[in-house]
């Protein structure tokens, strides 16, 4: 059994090691200290999981505005591998959810990769919305 708990300054170093490991995939740097500021925002609702004091995953998701609705979207999920498969990111996106659901607001997942069939087993109840993600480098 495992609990979900806000992030604490104590855990600073582990919470560093998850979104590090969280990262590996990624071309990009990464800026943990940017992360960090951004994950204890007001708008934002940070959760990880434990079990006897180990670290079994983490989610941060944020408020969003537009001209057209107000919302919560995903900003990161991560399940150490080691404890995949034990219902840890179906809990992490279920905490998500009940807040989504407290204010009233629609929660959105966004940037699945068509290979992370992982991520898409675990959104398989989601409505599937088609939309193409576009970046210019400057």
């Amino acid at each position: 059994m495992f609990v979900i708990e806000k992030p604490k300054e104590i855990h600073l170093a582990t919470w560093r090691d998850m979104f590090m490991k969280s990262q590996k995939r990624n071309n990009e740097d990464c800026d943990f200290d940017l992360f960090w500021a951004s994950a204890l925002k007001e708008d934002c609702h940070a959760f990880c999981a434990k079990n006897n004091g180990e670290f079994l995953g983490f989610v941060v998701a944020c408020l969003s505005n537009t001209f057209i609705e107000k919302y919560i979207h995903l900003e990161i999920l991560f399940v150490d591998p080691n404890h995949r498969k034990m219902g840890v990111g179906r809990a992490l996106l279920n905490k998500v959810e009940e807040i989504s659901s407290t204010l009233g607001l629609n929660f959105y997942v966004e940037h699945v990769e068509k290979t992370n069939l992982i991520a898409q087993r675990l959104l398989n109840d989601y409505q599937k919305i088609d939309l193409m993600i576009y970046k210019k480098k400057v």
